[in-house]
């Protein structure tokens, strides 16, 4: 009884030490954006990084609207398959696809955690800023809506 004992007490240990490993493999190849040429704050705590810079340099168009104080991000979807293109039908309506799908359209509203993604509402744990006319978002921000966009591309 104690051989049993002793087996299920190094099969549990050695699962314990072992399942924090098993990651999906989205996780594993999700990309983190390399921050060394970007000039980041700290605001009670927390590390923001500059908005428009960060998603320029990701492709994303960057739009301010002063009305609501908000930002868009647009992504468009890009044609993947040139082969597509082969007829003159199959270009039409690639092409009226493409102007009918604009892909991603992230908004956030300045101070609020809110954001809308796809249409879809989400919350960040910390609300964008603003500071010397640069909007700020927090990394993590970046690294969940911005880098897996440009993942699922």
């Amino acid at each position: 009884m104690k051989t049993w004992k002793k087996v299920m007490a190094v099969t549990m240990v050695a699962c314990t030490l072992a399942f924090p490993t098993f990651v999906s493999a989205d996780d594993m190849m999700m990309p983190k954006f390399n921050y060394s040429g970007v000039e980041t704050i700290t605001k009670d705590g927390n590390e923001l990084a500059p908005l428009r810079q960060i998603a320029e340099s990701l492709g994303f168009k960057v739009t301010w609207n002063d009305e609501n104080r908000s930002v868009t991000l647009t992504k468009p979807k890009m044609i993947d398959d040139i082969s597509m293109m082969d007829d003159k039908k199959t270009e039409d309506k690639t092409m009226k696809d493409k102007n009918m799908d604009m892909g991603t359209v992230i908004t956030i509203l300045i101070d609020s955690k809110t954001i809308k993604v796809g249409g879809m509402e989400d919350m960040l744990m910390v609300a964008p800023t603003i500071v010397t006319d640069k909007t700020y978002v927090p990394k993590e921000f970046v690294d969940t809506y911005l880098l897996k966009e440009i993942k699922m591309k």
